[in-house]
């Protein structure tokens, strides 16, 4: 137990780097509708929820909809606002560097701020010769396998930016449309727009704590299960019976978020 304690210590200590310094213009938005099942146990019930892709020249970002709204970090449940407009089950920003082959995926737990990197090339890419248009525009099908899930892709090369949504890119073109094979996670062109002028970006990594994606995704289930042992805040008083309630409540609702994106 001590021994996982001092590795997760390790895992978390800050990395300061000046070359981590993220900044960017970006001129195109990508919106697109997810639809997605997170209980595996209700596939007919799948929620929506809408995406942003935006596009620069050196990075892209990639969050739902939610987190750009007042341009605050709002997230669902016992951690966030209730406004309908605020709520959202991905309260993450993935930022791609092509310059550097990297992908930085980011997310505020309570008070803290993390991230994990892994290298863009995720994915082993087959092109079909098979077309289709979506709106205005002609796509080509792509299909590749990732995290426990085979995808079903359709991308434009009239739009000449290898990415897409979530961590998806590496195309000779926008990514339109993306799903999984069962439906359980489809994202769905929604529109691009021409941002005028463009909207600037700056994101410095090293006010950020470097960990693993295991280790974030530990944590943030510690917190949604007992926000309030996480956040140990004295000013908060509350009795173990209600603390208890709160937990079994909390235990419960995780239960139900059992088909993550990633399954591995």
């Amino acid at each position: 137990m001590i021994l996982r304690f001092l590795q997760l210590f390790i895992l978390l200590i800050p990395i300061y780097s000046f070359s981590q310094k993220i900044i960017a213009d970006f001129k195109y938005k990508v919106t697109y509708e997810l639809t997605y099942a997170l209980d595996s146990t209700k596939l007919d019930s799948k929620k929506k929820d809408m995406m942003i892709l935006l596009v620069g020249d050196d990075h892209s970002a990639f969050s739902s909809r939610a987190k750009f709204f007042r341009g605050e970090l709002i997230v669902k449940g016992n951690s966030g606002s209730t406004a309908k407009e605020g709520q959202t089950d991905f309260p993450y920003t993935i930022i791609k560097s092509p310059e550097d082959n990297k992908l930085f995926y980011t997310m505020r737990i309570a008070k803290d701020f993390f991230y994990y990197e892994q290298e863009l090339d995720l994915f082993k890419w087959q092109l079909h010769n098979e077309t289709k248009m979506i709106g205005d525009y002609k796509v080509q099908k792509a299909t590749t396998s990732y995290a426990g899930r085979d995808y079903i892709a359709w991308f434009t090369e009239d739009v000449p930016v290898s990415d897409g949504p979530f961590k998806f890119n590496g195309l000779p073109g926008l990514i339109l449309e993306i799903a999984d094979r069962r439906n359980h996670y489809k994202f769905k062109f929604a529109s691009l727009e021409r941002l005028e002028p463009p909207q600037s970006f700056k994101l410095k990594l090293n006010r950020y704590i470097k960990t693993t994606k295991n280790e974030l995704f530990e944590l943030r289930y510690r917190y949604r299960r007992d926000p309030f042992k996480y956040v140990n805040n004295p000013n908060i008083t509350i009795s173990p019976e209600t603390h208890k309630k709160y937990v079994e409540r909390f235990t419960k609702m995780l239960e139900s978020e059992n088909n993550p994106i990633e399954k591995n």
